[in-house]
């Protein structure tokens, strides 16, 4: 039975990478074209910043996600997921089809929900599914494969789409063909999800804690809403970095690369991404994630002084460097909030879920700065100094606050 067991286990957390990596692809095309939605829909920097609104508005249900876990369970929520996927992702090509912006949007919202489900469900399982102390490791594993996405999509597109091609327009057949075969791809994944044996996990189980005393514990624990509003920023800022580097190299009047040169510096920004939460893996098997953190913090804070003032090749090695010490943020935050909380596991992680919401709106806020001329693209990167600063709170401090009060709100 143990045996058996165990392979039912790595048997899940092999499907969760799998999972990750191909939900990662799906989402990552979504910031890789955001220079062709801005090009096809004739966009700002602020409207094409709403194309990350649309798919992180549906994290406001992250919550009711999280109490369905108890009564679904966190497998089939995962199918659920994969379906969600699927079908946005097929959804995005009529959208681009029609020149329909509202339809895109509408897309990525069912992506988004996808997403919410995903996370609600995932990342619990990959807390739970081994050895307590290294959750943060199997945290950042997972989540890297997701930054590995990231490598993949921009080297898919410099090889799928012709070097000649280069008017926005024109490359909407390629980006149809995309988004159609990695649809595809996640509806495979939904019925594999069906058919692999379920391993249940703490916080899925149906308990006497009432639903009301379920939202009382975890809205009035410190520690769990200091790291709600610590991974909204942080993520806020993440999804304004990953939506406008592209802008800052192309930009001349700060790095001015040509296109093809942007793509490959994109791919190198995602590959150091990656690197940083695969290190990150490894290094919290040797030192505590609060350490990790914050190192990283303090150089996460020096790199984005030197990308508001630097210009050339120093501003390129400081935005390419950045995603190195950034990556580790969500995964390391959200272990060490979701640490012991027992049969509140889905609830809380329905709420840190909900730290998603902050990709709706900060990189919106970042892009309406960048579209004001006394302040620049460049300079509105200044906005990540309050969330890095935040990080540095919670790794010494935040993480310690009210970590009793989920004891004493366990059912008897």
């Amino acid at each position: 039975m143990m045996k058996e067991r165990r392979q039912d286990t790595r048997l899940m957390l092999s499907t969760l990478f799998f999972i990750y990596f191909f939900s990662g692809l799906a989402q990552c095309f979504e910031t890789v074209f955001i220079p062709e939605f801005k090009a096809i829909f004739h966009l700002d920097y602020q409207h094409a910043m709403y194309v990350n609104t649309g798919k992180n508005v549906a994290l406001v249900f992250s919550v009711i996600i999280g109490f369905l876990t108890r009564r679904l369970g966190f497998k089939n929520c995962l199918t659920i997921a994969m379906v969600l996927y699927a079908v946005g992702a097929a959804l995005i090509v009529p959208g681009i089809d029609h020149v329909s912006f509202g339809l895109v949007i509408a897309a990525f919202s069912i992506v988004g929900l996808g997403f919410s489900f995903q996370l609600v469900a995932g990342n619990p399982m990959l807390n739970q599914l081994g050895n307590p102390a290294t959750a943060s490791s199997r945290l950042n594993l997972g989540n890297a494969l997701g930054a590995v996405a990231w490598i993949v999509s921009p080297l898919l597109i410099t090889v799928l789409i012709p070097a000649h091609v280069s008017d926005a327009a024109d490359k909407i057949p390629y980006m149809r063909i995309m988004f159609l075969v990695i649809a595809a791809v996640l509806g495979i994944i939904a019925v594999v999800t069906v058919i692999i044996p379920d391993v249940k996990v703490i916080g899925e189980q149906k308990s006497s804690v009432d639903v009301i005393d379920a939202k009382r514990a975890v809205w009035l624990n410190p520690k769990v809403l200091w790291g709600f509003v610590t991974i909204f920023m942080v993520l806020g800022v993440e999804a304004g970095t990953f939506s406008l580097v592209q802008n800052y190299l192309l930009d001349p009047n700060i790095i001015g690369l040509d296109e093809r040169k942007t793509k490959l510096m994109f791919t190198i920004f995602f590959s150091i991404y990656a690197l940083g939460r695969l290190t990150a893996s490894w290094l919290q098997r040797k030192i505590k994630p609060e350490m990790n953190l914050i190192l990283n913090a303090v150089l996460a804070i020096l790199l984005l002084i030197v990308i508001i003032t630097a210009k050339g090749s120093v501003a390129l090695a400081a935005i390419l460097t950045l995603g190195f010490f950034i990556s580790i943020f969500f995964p390391t935050l959200y272990a060490l909030t979701i640490e012991k909380m027992g049969v509140y596991t889905g609830q809380v992680s329905g709420l840190l879920t909900m730290g998603f919401l902050g990709c709706a709106l900060i990189p919106v806020l970042q892009g309406r700065l960048a579209d004001i001329p006394a302040v620049g693209l460049q300079k509105s990167f200044i906005i990540g100094i309050l969330p890095y600063l935040l990080v540095l709170f919670y790794a010494t401090k935040g993480r310690k606050l009210g970590r009793l009060n989920m004891i004493s709100l366990q059912p008897e």
